[in-house]
């Protein structure tokens, strides 16, 4: 029953028509929002939600969750006041965007319901909004934290919902698909993972039918983003080779703002080598990856560092890493 309340919750938000009363309280204000809301408060919001995206989350985090939280307030208050149709949707998506990369950094804290709350509450938002790319991501994060949570099928089934849509960007279906072959991979079905991953590079061989907005090129659109996505889907269904060669391009490629995603990137390669018989380069991966991630704050590296530990364990190496902790 719960598993039902909470995929039809993610339905009726992906319509933006979700009972979202317990989330939506969290960011109820007293402030007095402006009676006329015009397309200046609306930006005030856009450039709280740039300012976001621009830190260090994966270092000391708190602060700006404080900071995008109370921007969220104030956007949801923003709501009760009079606006043109258009500033209204543009008011929804900034709101979306900014819910979702909260809900994102929130799971990637190790709080995966909290987080579902976050990313349905800005799915709920962005389905109100016209930027269908960003509706499609958001289910995507979903998705992702339903899978770490032990539901891959949930995930799976989430996904399936987004790529409905015909109008999301090419980039975006390709991106969606690849994340679809993790989700396989963790529910045991290798041979609809790699029809995903077909279909995902299938997606990156189009041409994208719009301009990307300023958040997806900061992430779907950025350098060697869909190498790790594949990179990480293909080490997941055992398919090394392959693996290898995308994850290697995602690390040579990929912004220096993207740490945690290139560490995860990384943490793959160094098991990679260890069991292709590299012990010398797989232990010096190890160490770099550990030295790197000593003041990340996140489950997603502390699983991979655990990952990345066992493997070492099981080729015998303890002893050439026992000064890590």
């Amino acid at each position: 029953m719960r598993r039902r309340e909470l995929l039809g919750s993610i339905a009726a938000a992906s319509f933006g028509t979700a009972a979202l009363d317990p989330i939506a309280r969290i960011f109820e204000t007293h402030e007095t929002p402006p009676a006329r809301v015009g397309l200046a408060d609306v930006q005030a919001i856009e450039r709280a939600t740039e300012l976001y995206m621009s830190m260090d989350l994966a270092r000391h985090g708190d602060v700006a969750a404080a900071m995008a939280r109370g921007a969220l307030r104030w956007a949801t208050s923003l709501l009760k006041g009079s606006m043109e149709p258009a500033v209204r949707e543009r008011l929804r998506s900034a709101m979306g965007l900014l819910a979702d990369r909260l809900g994102w950094s929130t799971f990637d804290a190790g709080s995966s319901p909290r987080a579902v709350q976050l990313l349905t509450f800005a799915l709920d938002a962005a389905a109100k909004g016209p930027d269908r790319d960003l509706r499609a991501h958001i289910m995507l994060d979903l998705s992702t934290v339903l899978t770490d949570m032990g539901r891959p099928a949930d995930g799976v089934e989430v996904l399936r919902m987004a790529l409905g849509d015909e109008r999301i960007s090419s980039a975006e279906q390709a991106n969606l698909h690849a994340v679809a072959a993790r989700h396989c991979a963790a529910a045991g079905d290798g041979e609809a993972g790699l029809r995903h991953v077909q279909q995902a590079e299938a997606a990156l061989e189009r041409e994208t039918a719009a301009l990307s907005p300023p958040w997806a090129r900061q992430i779907t659109f950025s350098p060697g983003h869909h190498d790790s996505a594949l990179g990480l889907a293909l080490f997941a269904l055992g398919d090394n080779v392959r693996a290898r060669e995308r994850l290697t391009a995602a690390v040579e490629s990929l912004d220096p703002g993207r740490t945690r995603t290139g560490l995860r990137c990384l943490a793959r390669l160094a098991v990679l080598d260890l069991k292709a018989g590299d012990h010398e380069g797989g232990v010096e991966r190890v160490r770099y990856v550990a030295r790197t991630a000593s003041d990340v704050q996140s489950a997603r590296i502390t699983a991979d560092i655990k990952m990345m530990m066992e493997s070492v364990k099981r080729f015998g190496l303890q002893e050439q890493v026992a000064d890590l902790t």
